[in-house]
């Protein structure tokens, strides 16, 4: 993800990223959110609806150990919580796999070589992008 839109994140949820600051021999999350900016609002709610149940509803704290993309769906791993926080984060697993990770428009998954959650637009593009890589020599 953009640092822009990753940094809003940081701001916005401090308790959740908690971890971000740590080295990598103690948590993934010093790698940021390695994912595609397309699912900013996918994480974006899921850390709104998460942030609430913990203000409001007396839920044990959550951190955010990770948050990646794995075959071609969003991964959030994380400490604490209740079932509702499991919950939350599978739906948005879910809805991941239908969301363009590249632009958040609707998507579905391609297996070209790596599954992706892509719109058609940016399937397109990206696998011209590709040709046009190879053709200079450099895939």
């Amino acid at each position: 993800m953009n640092p822009e839109l990753q940094d809003k994140l940081y701001e916005k949820y401090p308790d959740l990223f908690r971890e971000k600051d740590l080295p990598m021999s103690q948590t993934c999350m010093c790698w940021g959110l390695e994912c595609g900016d397309g699912w900013y609002n996918l994480i974006d709610s899921a850390c709104a609806i998460i942030s609430h149940e913990i203000k409001y509803n007396k839920c044990p704290p959550v951190q955010f150990t990770q948050v990646k993309e794995k075959f071609g769906g969003l991964r959030i791993y994380y400490a604490g919580g209740n079932d509702f926080i499991s919950g939350v984060i599978s739906t948005v697993g879910y809805l991941s796999e239908m969301t363009c990770e590249t632009c958040g428009n609707p998507g579905k998954q391609t297996n070209e070589g790596w599954i992706r959650t892509l719109c058609e637009p940016c399937r397109e593009k990206r696998n011209a992008s590709r040709a046009t890589s190879f053709d200079r020599g450099e895939g």
